[in-house]
């Protein structure tokens, strides 16, 4: 079946920030073809020299952000290579850019090669502003796009998040732009320049915190904009953490949990039923809180994961496992739906598992492969 973007060529200049952007339209169809120097970008050079490959979490990353692209080698700092990289753009739909890679100081000389063409050029904080050379990293774009100050406890600092989630929603957000300005430039020839800022995609990825800000002229805090009730929150059970949600204003999940202490003869049941736990103010507070943990874990301690969540579905009560990566991938659900992929790295490291498509189509046109060895641009993936 034919894929959206198959007969689309991309070039794809980035090291960070922009990788997940070229992965994106690579397993839609299109021809992703990294532009690399000798040696490689420096996310490859990471992925082969930190550890073995297939073993580092450079090497994961690596296959996972550049899967079902090409690679060819071109010195850009060269005459011939300058030469090479013009002849392959005269074929191309969009190059992808990044600060601190490839030609992304020559945009004008890019521009000057092919104007029926979508450039898209990614950076921490955009190409223009006092901010515009700023040294960065996940953290500072995290913390700068106000993710980090969303994330946490409310009574602790502000959290980073694992993974490389800047260069991720990043990467979403470029992809999405750079389909907007070719859908333009393939109906009217005109081309486009793409200004893509980490710092913005983060800041407009905050659920609802823009919203809070502009209708109530507040900012929004770690916690969550909910009751912040004593009963929401994770505990500790037999093999791991529950989320749990009953606030009296869910009686049926309130009612429900303390029931089901009572059936099984715990004491917990006689401590939950006392007046003060109808005092929607006091079980905000941190004393309400702490109790609570208290009392609660004395039940959960003695069950697992399984076992609560399937006495909680059959008693209404809302509850969940909290899941560790290896859950996820032993998840039934996701088992039975075979929405990992499995995938042999081009270097010949150990099968990897990749998760499947992002997004929901109406017709099965995603697929993703190993990215292609350096410098084989012809082994198509």
């Amino acid at each position: 079946m034919e894929q959206p973007y198959s007969g689309v060529t991309i070039l794809d200049l980035t090291h960070d920030l922009g990788r997940y952007a070229g992965r994106l339209f690579a397993d839609l169809g299109a021809q992703v073809i990294r532009i690399e120097p000798p040696g490689g970008l420096a996310d490859r050079r990471a992925a082969q020299e930190e550890a073995p490959p297939g073993a580092a979490p450079a090497a994961y990353e690596f296959e996972f952000l550049n899967a079902s692209k090409l690679s060819r080698v071109i010195d850009t700092a060269t005459q011939a290579g300058r030469t090479a990289f013009a002849s392959l753009l005269a074929e191309s739909q969009v190059v992808l850019l990044e600060r601190d890679g490839p030609l992304f100081d020559e945009l004008e000389w890019v521009k000057s090669l092919a104007s029926a063409v979508v450039v898209t050029s990614v950076s921490p904080f955009g190409r223009s502003g006092p901010w515009a050379d700023a040294p960065s990293s996940d953290l500072v774009l995290q913390a700068a796009g106000g993710i980090a100050w969303l994330s946490g406890r409310l009574d602790g600092p502000p959290l980073r998040l694992p993974g490389s989630q800047a260069t991720m929603i990043t990467g979403v957000y470029a992809a999405v732009a750079t389909a907007v300005a070719l859908h333009d430039t393939l109906a009217s020839g005109r081309g486009h320049v793409v200004d893509v800022s980490a710092q913005e995609c983060i800041a407009h990825s905050l659920q609802n915190s823009i919203q809070v800000f502009d209708f109530e002229d507040r900012i929004s805090m770690r916690g969550g904009e909910g009751t912040r009730d004593c009963s929401e929150d994770m505990f500790a059970c037999k093999d791991g953490l529950i989320f749990l949600a009953a606030p009296r204003t869910l009686g049926v999940s309130w009612n429900a949990l303390v029931q089901w202490m009572r059936d099984a003869g715990h004491p917990a049941a006689e401590e939950l039923s006392a007046g003060r736990w109808s005092d929607r103010t006091w079980r905000m507070t941190g004393e309400a809180k702490r109790a609570f943990r208290a009392t609660l874990e004395s039940f959960t301690k003695d069950y697992t994961k399984e076992q609560l969540t399937e006495e909680g579905i059959r008693r209404k009560v809302v509850l969940g496992p909290v899941s560790t990566v290896r859950d996820v991938f032993d998840d039934p659900q996701l088992l039975h739906r075979q929405y990992f992929q499995t995938v042999t790295p081009a270097q010949g490291a150990h099968p990897l598992k990749f998760p499947g498509a992002p997004y929901r189509l109406s017709e099965p046109v995603w697929r993703v492969a190993a990215a292609a060895p350096l410098g084989h641009p012809e082994q198509s993936r």
